[in-house]
C-alpha cells in the first residue's frame, strides 16, 4: 500500500503499489462485516466492474481485477495521476477559452462512446470531481452509480449532457477571454429547462463544437476570435445592410479577412450599390470594391457557388433567428425613446451582443443604458459605408478591441 486515497464506513479506497511491475493501481475495496448500510455500496461496486470490464477508451480508466468472497468485495484500477477539474479550477483562477473548447471536446468524445455502444452506458454523476487531467487527456473516472441501458436509452444520456452544460458553465466563469455568442448558445441549449430543446446527442454537440472550433481558429490566424457578425435592426430600414457593408470594409481596411452576407430577404445591397454610385466587379458570386466583398444575392431561386473565407457579416433584418449561430451580434435600434421597450432582452448577452443606437444620440444612449444595464455605442451617421471615415473607425476599433486575439491562441 502506498496511501489512502479514500475511507469511509463503507468503502476504502487505497493507492497500492505492483510489486513486480512497478506500476500503481486503485484498489476498491468493501468490507461485508459491516451493516446493511453497505449494500448499496456493494451494488455500485460490482455495477461498476460489470461496466468498466466492456470498456475501452483513453478517456475511461481500465480494469485490472476483480474478485469477491464472503468476506470483501475488491476492485483494481487503472491509477490516473493528474488533478482533477475541481482541483484545477481552485488552482488556476483564469482558464482559456480554447482549453475550454478543447475539455469539453474530449467529453464529449468520452460521452459519445459510452452512448453509442450496442448496450448503451449512462455515467450520471458527471461533475468537475469525478474529471481527471492526465497531462493532454481528460479522464472520466467513477462509474459506482452508471448503468447499461436498455432500448429507449434518449433520456439518461440526455442527463449527462445537462450535466456536462454544468461543467461547461462553471469553467466559462473562470474564462479570461471573450467569450463568442455561440459557443454560450452551446451551453445555453446543453442546459435548457425544456429537454426537447437540448441536444439530443453527444455526438450532435460534437459536430457543432468541432466546426466552431475550426471556425474560430482560421480566423484567430487573422487576428480577431471571431467568425461571423449578425446586425439585426429592432424595425425595417433601420440601417442593418448600411451598418453590415460599413463593418465588412471596415474590417477589409484594417487587413482581416471578411465578406459580406445578406439575409434579410430584402435587395437592400443592391439599392445600396445603385445609390453609391460606385464601381464595383464581380467574380464567380462574389461582389468586390477596395476593401469590401460581398456575395452576391440574386435571389432565392439561385444558390451561391461557395462561401468566402473570413468573417462572415449578416444582415440579418428584424429577424433574430437568423443569428442564433453568430459570434457577435449587433442589435440596432433607432433613437426615439420608444424603441426601448422594443428591445429583445433575452439576445442582449452582455459579452457577445452590442446595442447601438443611430443615428448618434448620446443622450438616448445613456438612458438606454441605464434602462437595459447593457453598454450603448452612438454611432455616428456614415454617409459611405464602402469608405468609413476616421470617426466610424474609431468607433469600431473600441468595438473590435475586446475581440483580438493573439497566435496560437487554440
Amino acid at each position: 500500500m502506498v496511501s489512502v486515497l479514500h475511507h469511509s464506513e463503507d468503502m476504502d479506497v487505497i493507492l497500492a503499489e505492483h510489486q513486480g511491475l512497478g506500476t500503481r493501481r486503485v484498489l476498491k475495496r468493501i468490507s461485508k462485516q459491516h451493516s446493511e448500510g453497505s449494500l448499496d455500496a456493494q451494488y455500485q461496486l460490482r455495477r461498476e466492474s460489470e461496466i468498466l470490464k466492456t470498456l475501452k477508451h483513453p478517456g475511461i480508466p481500465l480494469i485490472y481485477d476483480y474478485w469477491e468472497d464472503e468476506e470483501e468485495i475488491c476492485l483494481i484500477e487503472e491509477y490516473i495521476e493528474g488533478l482533477s477539474l475541481q482541483e484545477y479550477l481552485l488552482r488556476y483562477s483564469s482558464l482559456d477559452l480554447g482549453f475550454i473548447a478543447e475539455v469539453l471536446s474530449q467529453i464529449l468524445d468520452i460521452l459519445a462512446y459510452l452512448h453509442d455502444r450496442q448496450q448503451p452506458v449512462t455515467h450520471q454523476d458527471l461533475k468537475t470531481e469525478h474529471l481527471l487531467i492526465r497531462g493532454e487527456q481528460i479522464v472520466l473516472i467513477d462509474y459506482g452509480i452508471s448503468e447499461f441501458l436498455g432500448g429507449n436509452a434518449g433520456r439518461s444520456p440526455g442527463e449527462d449532457l445537462y450535466d456536462l452544460g454544468q461543467v461547461a458553465s462553471e469553467m466559462l466563469a473562470h474564462c479570461d477571454s471573450y467569450v463568442p455568442y455561440a459557443f454560450r448558445r452551446m451551453i445555453r441549449k446543453a442546459c435548457a429547462k425544456d429537454m426537447s430543446a437540448r441536444y439530443i446527442s453527444a455526438a450532435e454537440w460534437k459536430k457543432d463544437i468541432t466546426e466552431w472550433c475550426r471556425k474560430r481558429s482560421g480566423n484567430d490566424k487573422e487576428g480577431l476570435l471571431i467568425s461571423s457578425i449578425a446586425v439585426i435592426g429592432n424595425q425595417r430600414g433601420i440601417g442593418t445592410t448600411h451598418l453590415a457593408v460599413s463593418i465588412t470594409s471596415y474590417l477589409g481596411q484594417k487587413g482581416q479577412r471578411a465578406f459580406y452576407r445578406n439575409l434579410s430577404g430584402r435587395p437592400g445591397f443592391l439599392a445600396l450599390e445603385e445609390n453609391l454610385n460606385t464601381d464595383f466587379r464581380e467574380k464567380d458570386g462574389i461582389i468586390y470594391h477596395r476593401w469590401f466583398r460581398g456575395m452576391a444575392d440574386y435571389g432565392p431561386a439561385v444558390e451561391p457557388q461557395h462561401t468566402p473565407e473570413g468573417i462572415c457579416v449578416s444582415d440579418c433584418g428584424t429577424d433574430f433567428t437568423l443569428a442564433e449561430d453568430a459570434d457577435v451580434i449587433i442589435y440596432l435600434t433607432g433613437s426615439r425613446p420608444w424603441h426601448s421597450r422594443m428591445l429583445m432582452q433575452e439576445y442582449l448577452q452582455k459579452d457577445s451582443s452590442i446595442l447601438m443606437i443611430t443615428p448618434s444620440n448620446p443622450g438616448m444612449a445613456h438612458a438606454l443604458a441605464k434602462a437595459t444595464g447593457h453598454r450603448v455605442v452612438s454611432m455616428p451617421y456614415d454617409e459611405n459605408p464602402m469608405h468609413p471615415d476616421r470617426t466610424i473607425r474609431r468607433v469600431y476599433d473600441q468595438i473590435f478591441r475586446k475581440y483580438k486575439g493573439r497566435k496560437g491562441h487554440f
